[in-house]
């Protein structure tokens, strides 16, 4: 009997354990224009310390200038978690065309202060909109 007590003691102390390692976490989601709902994604959602950013884009004309107006837009949002590139620890980059990419570091290294994320360039037929040059998408680690 003192053996069976025991087990059951020692399944019950693991349950309980177990229900308090997954816990349910809180997720946030938040829309930074009224047409995400309509497509139907988030533009950034948070978990725990983290954030991940979806894909942001650009309508700017050329290479040089998308990549600033998407990394000033990732910089806007960051702001409004008091934090800037350098919690960015994984980077994905989209792009239409991966040798204007590459002429165009200095530019994307200019919105890291010397801090870079781990990093993924991929390039692909097209993006969302004929237009798009780049879509870039991030996850961020929150002090």
């Amino acid at each position: 009997m003192l053996h069976f007590i025991k087990k059951s003691l020692l399944l019950s102390c693991s349950l309980f354990l177990f229900g308090c390692a997954t816990s349910n976490q809180a997720i946030e989601r938040k829309n930074y224009h009224s047409w995400e709902n309509d497509i139907g994604y988030s533009q950034v959602v948070k978990t725990d310390n983290t954030l991940y950013i979806s894909g942001i884009t650009s309508e700017q004309t050329t290479f040089e200038n998308q990549i600033d107006d998407i990394y000033n837009t990732i910089k806007k949002i960051l702001a409004d978690y008091d934090v800037g590139t350098n919690a960015i620890v994984k980077e994905v980059i989209f792009t239409t065309d991966i040798e204007k990419l590459k002429a165009a570091i200095p530019a994307r290294k200019a919105h890291f202060n010397g801090k870079y994320p781990s990093s993924s360039w991929v390039e692909v037929k097209r993006l969302w909109s004929k237009s798009h040059l780049l879509e870039v998408e991030v996850v961020v680690v929150l002090p």
